[in-house]
């Protein structure tokens, strides 16, 4: 009976990641469903194990081959891969950031290989075609506001700040695609580990993530890259990803001082609706994790207890 029970769900959570990654494919702007297919898939590998989770998510490819081969290559790459990584990392970690970097690296890995596979692994062949991409989504906001009313002459100022725009996201595609992927593996590790929690098995909390102090040396190296000219691109793309580590780095330190001095849970609401109208709150809770390092809030936290 308990192993046709254990069959049962690993079935169902199996199905349930390719139903998400299948959604995030042909749902319209679903792509942040595509990032969340693993969430069923971690979950399977604290309950029962990697054998298992790796077995389940070779079945469920094989579905997605009927549907069609390229599905099935993304599922393994985007969603069976990055769970493998996240689940086997999280057995011996004691802290929430090595199977979350293990979980974004395993993702970039596979984004990187469908794009080379794609393109013929030609870098100028695949920034060419992100970059008509970014065109076609910005072509599709100015065409938009111009439907909407707005005068000639603003359209066209629109459309030459998003030209601009354009360069830059190109010119910054390692460095955001890194930080999608590592923000994603946040959020799918989160989720994972408040659903295992329920279900008697538990993960190091996301509350509990703390970078090395080391890892100041990168944000410095990567800032003092951006200085150079010569090195602005390459430090950019660096400085990007390390921010966003110091953001949730940020985050987890916000939500201890929050425990401690008993806020309400609306503030959290209002500090959500600041980040989403005011995108620079971002680096302010980017440097607050980054002063964790010499400030020790937490550190002064577990003193107090």
């Amino acid at each position: 009976m308990a192993a046709a029970r254990r069959g049962v769900e690993a079935a169902a959570l199996g199905g349930a990641a390719l139903v998400l990654f299948m959604a995030g494919l042909f749902l319209p702007a679903g792509g942040l469903l595509t990032g969340l297919s693993p969430i069923p898939l971690v979950v399977l590998a604290g309950r029962w194990g990697l054998p298992v989770t790796a077995a389940v998510g070779a079945g469920a490819a094989l579905i997605g081959f009927a549907v069609q081969a390229r599905v099935a290559l993304a599922f393994l790459l985007e969603g069976v891969a990055p769970a493998l990584a996240m689940g086997a990392v999280a057995r011996w970690a004691k802290t929430p950031v090595p199977p979350v970097l293990a979980g974004a690296g395993a993702g970039l890995v596979g984004v990187a290989l469908q794009v080379g596979w794609g393109v013929g692994f030609r870098p100028v062949a695949a920034v060419a075609a992100f970059g008509a991409h970014v065109d076609g989504v910005l072509n599709d906001l100015v065409a938009g506001a111009s439907r909407a009313g707005l005068p000639g002459e603003q359209v066209r100022d629109l459309a030459a700040w998003m030209g601009g725009l354009r360069d830059a996201v190109v010119a910054l595609l390692p460095g955001l695609l890194t930080t999608a992927e590592l923000l994603t593996a946040v959020l799918v590790y989160g989720v994972a580990g408040a659903i295992l929690r329920r279900l008697g098995t538990s993960l190091p909390p996301l509350g509990e993530w703390r970078l090395a102090d080391g890892w100041v040396w990168g944000f410095i190296g990567a800032g003092s890259l951006t200085v150079l000219p010569a090195t602005r691109q390459l430090g950019l793309n660096l400085f990007v990803p390390v921010i966003g580590l110091y953001f949730v780095e940020g985050v987890a330190v916000a939500a201890e001082l929050a425990r401690r001095f008993r806020l309400p849970p609306g503030i959290w609401a209002f500090g959500l609706l600041l980040l989403l109208l005011q995108p620079l709150t971002a680096f302010a809770v980017a440097a607050l994790g980054l002063f964790d390092i010499w400030c020790g809030f937490r550190r002064r936290e577990r003193t107090a207890r």
